[in-house]
């Protein structure tokens, strides 16, 4: 068994998808930008100072970080009892998100602005929706990491940048 395939899950096919989406709803959520977390670490000056602070992984350390402050505001705001939401899934897909990120950093691309990040999400999303704000509760567990549900955590977090709106999408 090679180490990639420890890692792998036949079930779980979307995880470039994933990781994508958590990019561009990163940077968009930034505190620069949203200001739905308090870090900026997937801006031009936030990804200077990883470089300096972690040189040999400045990429994977922006992600990390900004999935971290993203998490607890997740957290904060929906709970953690039984729900999964873009930056918290279940253990084995957060290993998955978490070696693809280290192994591909070269092949990452990480939006350079609002409308490169908006356009990301967009084409991931299948449907444009008008959703409550808060919390919304959008599929069960089976659906985290499928291309459907990345395709409804796509639509919600794409009408809530372009609303101005905070959506918190999630699973139970």
């Amino acid at each position: 068994m090679n180490s990639e395939s420890a890692y792998q899950d036949p079930s779980v096919k979307c995880i470039s998808d994933l990781i994508s989406l958590r990019c561009a709803v990163g940077f968009l959520g930034s505190k620069s930008e949203s200001s739905w977390w308090d870090c900026d670490f997937l801006s031009e000056f936030g990804l200077e100072a990883c470089e300096y602070n972690f040189p040999r992984a400045p990429l994977a350390a922006a992600i990390a970080s900004t999935s971290i402050a993203a998490r607890i505001h997740h957290d904060e705001r929906i709970g953690k009892n039984r729900s999964w939401h873009l930056f918290r899934g279940p253990f084995h897909i957060e290993n998955q998100v978490h070696y693809k990120i280290s192994s591909t950093l070269s092949r990452i691309a990480l939006p350079s602005d609002n409308s490169e990040a908006l356009h990301t999400i967009a084409a991931m999303a299948d449907s444009a929706i008008d959703p409550l704000d808060g919390p919304v509760q959008i599929g069960s567990l089976e659906d985290y990491g499928t291309p459907r549900g990345i395709s409804e955590l796509a639509a919600h977090y794409h009408a809530a940048f372009r609303a101005g709106r905070l959506i918190l999408p999630y699973f139970s």
